[in-house]
């Protein structure tokens, strides 16, 4: 499903938008819109972990501590 949408904006955005969009408006228009909903939901999620504590930190030392025990059960003879 699809919705119209239909929007004012000045003439200088519209020629600068007509120059970028080379011929096809709506469909830059729709990729510009989900690259900025993309970015805030990034964002938000970069501010859900962290009020979490989940740093680029932490995530280290879960991978680090997942290679160790890998490491470990590959050396007692068991598999991954």
């Amino acid at each position: 499903m699809t919705q119209q949408l239909s929007v004012k904006i000045p003439d200088d955005l519209d020629a600068r938008l007509r120059s970028a969009a080379g011929g096809n408006v709506s469909q830059w228009v729709v990729e510009a819109i989900q690259d900025r909903l993309d970015r805030e939901m990034w964002e938000q999620s970069k501010a859900v972990d962290q009020m979490l504590g989940i740093t680029e930190d932490w995530m280290y030392e879960q991978v680090r501590l997942r290679d160790t025990i890998r490491a470990e059960a590959l050396d007692n003879g068991g598999t991954v």
